[in-house]
């Protein structure tokens, strides 16, 4: 499995509609407001490379994000 975070910028106002169609898309287990350079951040997991650019090719559709940025995990630490 693929884990990654999608880090999203939005135009100012459209992000509630936005999280809307955020939460229909397969794939993505968590999304979370944050303050920052980023307004919306989603984690997501998927099983290869091109299903997560299939998602973010879905996030980009939305109407109201401008630019989004992908962070793939490359291992994770419990504490």
């Amino acid at each position: 499995m693929i884990n990654a975070y999608i880090l999203i910028n939005m135009e100012p106002g459209n992000s509630n509609r936005a999280l809307n169609e955020i939460k229909k898309i397969k794939n993505i287990s968590k999304i979370s407001i944050v303050a920052g350079d980023y307004d919306i951040i989603v984690r997501v997991q998927v099983k290869t490379l091109e299903d997560l650019l299939k998602v973010t090719n879905k996030i980009h559709m939305i109407k109201g994000v401008l630019k989004t940025t992908t962070q793939v995990i490359e291992k994770e630490i419990g504490l």
